[in-house]
């Protein structure tokens, strides 16, 4: 079965803003529905089984806005089925800031956010709060697909997220299939990926420490903060335990 998509390579590095309904100039909405979808799904090379005639169908007609769009293709199955059911939370949360926000996560606080969220309220609400939130209008309107804006350098911005922009980029023929997570050591360090190794650390050790507040008595005693202690290869098991327990993290940070 042949893949469905090929795209420039600047596609997802500048923006693409469709100027008029999609049922009034489909050649260029058929553009903007392949962006979209290099978009959302990071360059996965996707087959004709994955994509969603129904969501293609309801954009070209003109019924969907790009952010409806951008929306749609990110809550579908296919999308859950590649980036939510086989990554971490945290690696989850990573690749929709990356694919929807069009920025890596800025801090822990972000991070903790949304993975709280996507336990709280679940895979549709986590995709909604990024493509209906102020800064995604502000950075995107309803007519432009999501693109990396801090893939260069800007008078003013910060190094760093340029820095964790190229740390999450596989580059042009890749596609954001790693399931670890790429920013993690850089995140919790407060530094850029460089310096915190964040590429060394896929796959390798290190120790964190997880303050998290519980909503059930653990033990004897009563605490309003709680404090584990993992490897990386156990945090994304204790984060999920941490949920199960309806716990909320408020910090991750190198032990």
């Amino acid at each position: 079965m042949k893949p469905s998509f090929f795209l420039s390579p600047t596609t997802m590095t500048a923006p693409l803003t469709l100027t008029c309904a999609a049922n009034q100039d489909r050649e260029q909405a058929s553009i903007v529905l392949k962006a979209a979808y290099r978009q959302v799904f990071g360059n996965r090379y996707l087959m004709e089984l994955d994509v969603c005639p129904s969501i293609d169908a309801l954009f070209m007609n003109g019924d969907l806005t790009v952010q409806g769009l951008i929306t749609a293709l990110a809550q579908s199955e296919t999308y859950r089925r590649y980036t939510l059911e086989p990554n971490s939370p945290y690696r989850f949360v990573e690749l929709n800031f990356k694919h929807l926000m069009g920025r890596p996560p800025r801090n822990q606080a972000e991070i903790s956010e949304h993975v709280n969220r996507l336990a709280t309220e679940g895979f549709e609400a986590e995709i909604a709060s990024y493509t209906y939130s102020d800064e995604y209008l502000n950075s995107f309107g309803i007519d432009t697909v999501p693109y990396a804006r801090t893939a260069t350098t800007v008078v003013g911005g910060s190094t760093v997220a340029y820095q964790r922009n190229i740390a999450m980029d596989p580059g042009f023929a890749g596609f954001d299939g790693t399931k670890k997570p790429v920013l993690l050591t850089s995140i919790a360090s407060n530094t850029n990926p460089t310096a915190a190794g964040a590429r060394k650390a896929v796959g390798g050790g290190g120790r964190y420490t997880i303050i998290w507040t519980s909503r059930v008595q653990l033990g004897t005693a009563r605490r309003s903060a709680q404090r584990s202690v993992v490897s990386y290869n156990s945090l994304s098991t204790t984060i999920k335990s941490i949920q199960a327990q309806r716990g909320r993290i408020i910090s991750i940070a190198n032990a």
